[in-house]
């Protein structure tokens, strides 16, 4: 099998030999295992194979393995909320590509996954509000130097997206749609390379357009998503919700129901509580808009259900936020007594969180909207003392 015993070194351990072919096989079946729930969705399962296939492969001081196991464990783990857990993953990714020890024998497979680890820094970095955008920005840029270090510029349209949706989150929109449209264009022309989705870029753009007003641009990406049976079950869920979100600014109320009700039964199939926050509050949206307050009350409460499985301050702002405007409505409405606690509690919570957002971002947008609630609750009060 070895050939001739001269070639093998006096000190070589045939059983040891074995023994680390058996943990690769091991680990390859452990990755194999995860790719399969990944594609069902079944994030949880997936993180605990992906998790024990990086420690054999790290006991086993297996470069490749340990890349592409951890790269995987982050990608579960990021999918479930677990931010903060990716995030270190994710930074051990990049430091892989600075290591002279590391990075001098990668492959083109390793390859893929160390500029993951740049995307998805950033993706997850734009979620914890200590992250400020402008470190996240240099990680962008230290990504495309790399990238064009080891002559694979045609893999920048991962990076650019994010870059477009860092100076979205700092109201550059302009900016932004041109920086986004350039990362589509890249994905389109290089389909197969690493990076995100062809549909996530469609829809994150789509969903740019949308706050551009620009609706009809919107509706065509988002379509694309829906009408491409091959696209996976998160990305169509945010693009029926796209799609419900177009419909109620047109005041399409019926199709505005359907497609948020589309999104939240693809939703249920995800095991992950984003999806299903997600779709129960753009319901709620919905029902707000039509000021139809006890089926906006009850599908938050159960978008809330899901915030509390998640560490996403946004979504702690949004939901927050969002029952302050509807307790605000119920007191104009009468019964004072009754609902200015209520007013006062939920934007009691939000206050903090959009100061911390906003430090992010150095911006004020989210402070001056719950201002702007506070002060709408002052002056209905005034109104009803004065009566």
């Amino acid at each position: 099998m070895f050939g001739s015993d001269d070639f093998l070194p006096d000190d070589f351990d045939i059983e040891t030999y074995f023994a680390n072919e058996e943990k690769c096989d091991e680990i390859d079946q452990l990755m194999q295992l995860a790719l399969d729930c990944n594609a069902e969705f079944q994030y949880a399962k997936a993180e605990r194979f992906c998790q024990r296939a990086a420690e054999l492969a790290e006991l086993l001081n297996d470069v490749s393995r340990l890349i592409r196991a951890r790269f995987w464990l982050a990608t579960m783990q990021r999918m479930q909320g677990k931010r903060k857990e990716a995030l270190g993953v994710f930074t051990w990714l990049i430091e892989v590509a600075y290591d002279p020890v590391l990075s001098c024998n990668l492959t083109e497979d390793d390859l893929w996954f160390v500029d993951g680890g740049f995307r998805n820094f950033v993706e997850v970095g734009r979620f914890l509000p200590e992250m400020r955008v402008v470190d996240l920005e240099r990680v962008v840029d230290r990504g495309l130097a790399w990238l064009s270090s080891i002559s694979r510029r045609n893999w920048e349209a991962g990076l650019r997206l994010q870059r477009g949706m860092l100076w979205k989150s700092q109201n550059r929109k302009e900016a932004a749609l041109e920086e986004m449209e350039a990362a589509l264009a890249l994905r389109r022309r290089n389909v197969n390379g690493p990076g995100f989705m062809l549909e996530a870029h469609l829809w994150q753009t789509a969903d740019l357009l949308q706050d551009l007003k620009k609706l009809g641009d919107a509706t065509k990406y988002y379509q694309e998503v829906t009408q491409n049976c091959e696209s996976n079950r998160d990305e169509q869920c945010r693009a029926w919700r796209g799609l419900g979100q177009v419909a109620s600014k047109q005041e399409n109320w019926a199709e505005a129901e359907r497609c948020m009700l589309k999104a939240l039964e693809i939703a249920g199939s995800i095991e992950s509580p984003s999806p299903m926050c997600a779709a129960y509050n753009a319901l709620g949206d919905v029902y707000l808009q039509q000021k139809q307050i006890t089926q906006a009350i009850n599908t938050k409460i159960q978008a809330l259900h899901f915030v509390r499985q998640m560490e996403e301050p946004e979504a702690f702002y949004l939901i927050y936020r969002d029952f302050a405007e509807i307790r605000l409505h119920q007191l104009k409405q009468g019964n004072s007594q009754r609902f200015i606690p209520k007013v006062k509690r939920w934007l009691h919570r939000a206050l903090p969180l959009a100061v911390r957002l906003d430090r992010q971002v150095n911006s004020s947008d989210r402070q001056t909207e719950i201002r702007a609630l506070q002060a709408e609750c002052e002056a209905v009060l005034a109104g009803k003392s004065i009566s």
